[in-house]
C-alpha cells in the first residue's frame, strides 16, 4: 500500500477504512439480525407458541360469533366482519357483498325476537396465524310457528391486523 500524499488524505483515508469496515461488519452480523427476528421451521418453541394463540385467538372469535348472533348483538357482530365478506343463504341462494350489505340484512334479522338458534361446532380447523374454518350444525326455529329448520353453517375467517375476521358465511339445509 503507498502512503497517502499528504495528512489530509490520511485522515480521509482513516475515516474511509473505518466505514468500510462498519458497513462489512454490519453486513456480516444482518444474517444473524434477520434469522434471529423471524420464525423459522426448526424454531418451533416460538412457531409453536405463536400458532397457539392464533388458535385461542381463534376459539374467542367462533365463541363470539355464537355469542353476538344469541344476543343479536349487531355491532358485536359487525366487528366479527371483513370488510369484503360474502354472506350465502340456504333458504334462497342470496348472496350478499360486503360488510355493509350484511350488516343491513342482519339489522332486519337481529330486530325479530321470535326465532332461536343452536350452534353446534362439527368441524374446526386453524392453519397457522393465515385462515381458519368453523362448521356449525345448527337448527334455526321458531317456536311460535313450529318452524325448525336444521342448517349447516360454514364459516370462513382471514386473520388480518391481529384480529379473526370473518371472510365467509355460508347456510346449508340439513345436518352433519
Amino acid at each position: 500500500m503507498r502512503p497517502p500524499a499528504s495528512p489530509r488524505s490520511a485522515g480521509r483515508l482513516g475515516r474511509t477504512l473505518a466505514l468500510l469496515g462498519l458497513t462489512a461488519g454490519l453486513l456480516a452480523a444482518a444474517p444473524a439480525a434477520v434469522s434471529a427476528a423471524t420464525v423459522g421451521p426448526a424454531d418451533t418453541t416460538t412457531g409453536d407458541a405463536a400458532a397457539h394463540g392464533c388458535e385461542r385467538a381463534f376459539d374467542s372469535a367462533v365463541r363470539a360469533y355464537v355469542e353476538t348472533t344469541e344476543r343479536r348483538d349487531l355491532d358485536g357482530f359487525a366487528a366479527l366482519l371483513h370488510p369484503d365478506v360474502t354472506s350465502v343463504f340456504a333458504s334462497d341462494g342470496e348472496v350478499l357483498d360486503g360488510k355493509r350489505a350484511t350488516v343491513d340484512w342482519l339489522r332486519g334479522f337481529f330486530a325479530d325476537d321470535s326465532w332461536t338458534q343452536s350452534f353446534s361446532v362439527a368441524k374446526q380447523t386453524v392453519v397457522g396465524c393465515r385462515t381458519g374454518f368453523v362448521l356449525f350444525d345448527s337448527v334455526y326455529a321458531v317456536p311460535a310457528t313450529g318452524t325448525r329448520v336444521p342448517l349447516l353453517i360454514g364459516v370462513s375467517y382471514t386473520y388480518q391486523h391481529g384480529r379473526w375476521l370473518v371472510l365467509q358465511n355460508q347456510d346449508s339445509v340439513g345436518r352433519v
